[in-house]
């Protein structure tokens, strides 16, 4: 019976991960569906997680509106997306400048979104701004410079589409939000603040939206890798613990989080956290 078992053993497991590929699979092409010619805008689309982001909701075939601080990377990011699209699957994506902590512009900005295809579907707030430092070193500038990006520019970018929708009583509001909204780490005192304040007012606003079938999610994350941190090699690659520890030391890569932000936006999951 123990040599059985030994034989049995790696059967089983590769009939495990078969239904978990199968499952990844299927999930992937339902959440793909569920976006298909949604009007879908994204903020910092320009960013690392905005890019991935941009490419797998194109991908998906959604009408998107890309929005960004700097016209050139705007361009940039359409010429990657629509090089690789096919073209009779795909929209092509429309741009927008748009700066999240200039609060004063975001009135006009959402008209121009709004004009881009009469309506917003799906609402991404990727936009954020971080900074390390002690709480003694960081200026009350500077921490009005961060609740503006990661607080009062979402909400009033949020506010100024929320008629639309209310009035057609469907959409959807994603907030990119961060761990860090729930618990506060040291040296993180301004970015945490304005991340905890961002929790609390799209919990409020769920509740608010539900008699209006508007549903409000959001994605947090650790904490985002860019694409310069990648793990060293080493024996440890190999190891059982790499998955575990790849996301402790390293954080999410933006692929992943762009996929987990798609299948939060087909399953309308109140909150993701990974």
């Amino acid at each position: 019976m123990g040599f059985l078992a030994v034989l049995a053993l790696p059967l089983l497991l590769l009939g495990i991960s078969g239904i978990i590929y199968i499952y990844q699979s299927v999930r992937w092409l339902l959440s793909k569906s569920a976006v298909q010619n949604k009007v879908v805008v994204i903020t910092d689309a320009i960013s690392g997680l905005g890019k991935e982001c941009s490419r797998v909701f194109h991908t998906g075939g959604a009408r998107l509106v890309l929005c960004g601080r700097t016209w050139e990377k705007l361009e940039a990011l359409y010429d990657a997306l629509i090089s690789v699209a096919d073209p009779s699957m795909t929209y092509a994506p429309k741009l927008i400048l748009m700066d999240i902590s200039d609060i004063n512009c975001i009135q006009d900005v959402a008209k121009e979104i709004l004009n881009c295809y009469g309506c917003v579907d799906i609402l991404i707030n990727n936009a954020s701004m971080k900074v390390k430092g002690a709480v003694q070193s960081i200026s009350l500038e500077l921490d009005k410079k961060i609740m503006d990006a990661n607080y009062f520019g979402p909400i009033t970018l949020t506010k100024a589409i929320l008629p639309s929708m209310i009035s057609r009583r469907t959409g959807q509001i994603v907030l990119i939000n961060s761990i860090q909204g729930k618990i506060g780490i040291p040296f993180r005192s301004a970015y945490a603040a304005s991340k905890h304040a961002a929790v609390g007012f799209f919990d409020c606003l769920r509740a608010e939206m539900e008699e209006f079938d508007i549903s409000v999610s959001t994605v947090n994350p650790t904490f985002i890798c860019s694409y310069h941190r990648q793990p060293a090699p080493g024996n440890w690659e190999a190891s059982i613990w790499k998955f575990f520890f790849r996301k402790v030391a390293y954080g999410v890569h933006p692929v992943e989080v762009a996929e987990e932000v798609l299948c939060t936006v087909s399953s309308k999951k109140q909150e993701h956290y990974f």
